[in-house]
């Protein structure tokens, strides 16, 4: 039997589909909430520090609303296809069999985030159970259809800074392949100026189409003020909110901490926190590079309240 530390005492991974439907159980009633935001917008560091209260299990990153979710429909469509065209074959003059239609399909995806899910939020003190993917912010609609009780978190940053941040997250990660794609910064500065617009059109959609559910917060505020983002977000969500709480927190995931020992700014660009400051930009980004990020992704950045200069 396999189990999985964390939380308090191992959660069971389970032998059998009955010890997941257990697990499940053991989950009923308690916070559903999901961690969206672009690429390198500090969704990592809010796991961890989400992870360190005692009351919230968080992990990452489980690509069920987009990954699984797809391959989950296309999956059954198949099956479908084959039982209509045995219902075609064997025409007995009886009602066919039915093919898997899209409610069992949002039935079979909401009971294998949950099942999942249960693995490592089923601790009787656990009041939230929470998984980040950033990418779920483009499937916000299938989230809300498929978990209507749940809350998302959406981490915003200053897109010039998160251009810098992913091209060298992805130097790093994906190294020459990334550099046939974008051989220089200056190429990459359009391409990730789209993306990042395109990853908070949606969030501000659902919070103005759930609210209360759907909360934003900035990676620099969270830098400038985390006891007061810390305080806010446990709030939201119903869990612990005292000082010696929130300063546990962040006393876990500060960047010293997670960097290994480096102060914030004290760059290593093989690690994946490479700096933990703000404002980058401004001394990498050339001005031919803030004119046509600003020009791609400007409306938005005003929107969310950063300034052009």
């Amino acid at each position: 039997m396999n189990f999985d530390g964390g939380k308090g005492q191992a959660v069971e991974r389970g032998e059998s589909w009955r010890d997941v439907e257990a697990a499940i159980e053991r989950i009923s009633g308690k916070t559903i909430l999901f961690v969206t935001g672009a690429v390198k917008s500090g969704t990592t560091w809010t796991q961890l520090w989400l992870d360190s209260h005692p009351e919230i299990a968080c992990r990452g990153e489980g690509y069920f609303f987009d990954k699984f979710a797809g391959s989950l429909q296309t999956l059954c469509t198949q099956a479908s296809q084959y039982i209509e065209g045995q219902n075609s074959l064997k025409n007995i003059g009886h009602a066919p069999f039915p093919p898997i239609g899209l409610p069992q399909v949002q039935h079979l995806l909401r009971q294998t985030v949950l099942g999942c899910l249960a693995v490592y939020g089923g601790d009787d003190e656990t009041k939230v159970v929470a998984e980040k993917t950033p990418s779920y912010v483009l499937t916000l609609d299938v989230v809300k259809m498929i978990f209507p009780e749940a809350k998302v978190l959406h981490l915003v940053r200053d897109g010039r800074d998160v251009v810098i941040s992913t091209w060298h997250h992805n130097n790093r990660t994906a190294g020459q392949a990334f550099q046939q794609l974008y051989p220089t910064f200056g190429t990459f500065v359009p391409e990730m100026a789209d993306i990042w617009t395109k990853h908070q059109q949606p969030a501000l959609d659902a919070q103005e189409a759930h609210p209360g559910d759907v909360m934003l917060i900035r990676y620099e505020d969270l830098l400038d003020r985390p006891e007061t983002v810390m305080g806010d977000v446990f709030r939201w969500l119903g869990v612990r909110d005292d000082d010696d709480t929130v300063r546990g927190c962040i006393d876990a995931t500060d960047f010293q901490t997670l960097s290994g020992g480096r102060k914030p700014g004290q760059e290593d660009r093989s690690s994946f926190f490479r700096t933990g400051t703000a404002e980058q930009w401004r001394d990498v980004l050339t001005d031919e590079q803030r004119d046509q990020f600003w020009t791609i992704a400007g409306d938005m950045m005003t929107r969310l309240g950063y300034a052009r200069d």
